[in-house]
């Protein structure tokens, strides 16, 4: 079973590089004076911090996570805020009311759900009817690796798609997943990132890491991950390393 391709520090590290990302989907909730907001897969609990921070006082912001260590992380960091709560519970089984949230977010979540569907109708299910729900994925098939070792990209790209990620795919399904639950009002916004250099590709992908995972499964083999990260060395050293990958966020109503 491969590891989870995240952490606490993870999670802080793209919280910080994604942060004009964040503050978008944070908008659908900023016309809302008073109610309830939840994130979804909170994590470390940045993004219900960062809502609270910017909703004010009259808004309570839940974040809800399967991970005891990530709700722990998440109860040290929230100060003295007033209006935050943190809660381990499972997605596909929210302890709220049916209608009771005035607004819905999650992010990264779907891609590691195996029942993806299950949890878009609960989501539904909890919010009020006309209330918005954001959820940001990343397009892992369309990580791109500009170098001439395509046939080891492709390689890469298939491992964390099929393999890694328990949906690889989710980016490119949630319109289907959000239609299917009743959701209306779908609009996706685009948001690329450019990695100029293989620390930060390391650092924000956990790139030489997922390479050796890949090639220890067997999906690459040892001299592919050789040449493969020899070649991103080279690039590196030389200036014209470049990684994209692109974010994507579903804003809809319900």
């Amino acid at each position: 079973m491969s590891t989870k391709h995240y952490n606490i520090k993870y999670l802080e590290n793209t919280g910080q590089f994604l942060k004009n990302l964040k503050e978008f989907s944070y908008k659908p909730f900023t016309t809302y004076h008073q109610g309830l907001i939840v994130d979804v897969g909170c994590g470390t609990g940045m993004d219900v911090i960062n809502m609270a921070n910017l909703l004010g006082e009259q808004i309570n912001v839940l974040g809800i996570d399967h991970d005891p260590v990530m709700i722990q992380k998440a109860n040290s960091s929230k100060g003295d805020l007033k209006n935050v709560e943190f809660s381990v519970s499972e997605v596909n089984s929210i302890a709220l009311a049916d209608e009771s949230v005035t607004g819905l977010r999650a992010e990264r979540l779907i891609q590691h759900l195996k029942d993806p569907e299950q949890a878009v109708a609960e989501m539904y299910r909890v919010l009020k009817k006309d209330h918005p729900l954001v959820i940001v994925e990343t397009d892992w098939a369309g990580l791109t690796i500009y170098n001439e070792h395509t046939d080891a990209a492709k390689k890469l790209t298939d491992y964390l798609t099929e393999i890694k990620i328990n949906n690889g795919y989710a980016s490119r399904k949630l319109t289907s997943y959000l239609r299917g639950a009743g959701f209306n009002d779908i609009r996706i916004s685009i948001f690329s990132f450019v990695l100029k250099s293989l620390s930060e590709a390391n650092e924000y992908l956990w790139l030489e890491h997922i390479l050796n995972e890949a090639t220890d499964k067997g999906y690459l083999s040892k001299a592919e991950n050789e040449e493969f990260v020899n070649s991103l060395k080279t690039s590196d050293e030389n200036g014209y390393f470049a990684c994209c990958l692109n974010m994507v966020i579903a804003n809809c109503i319900k």
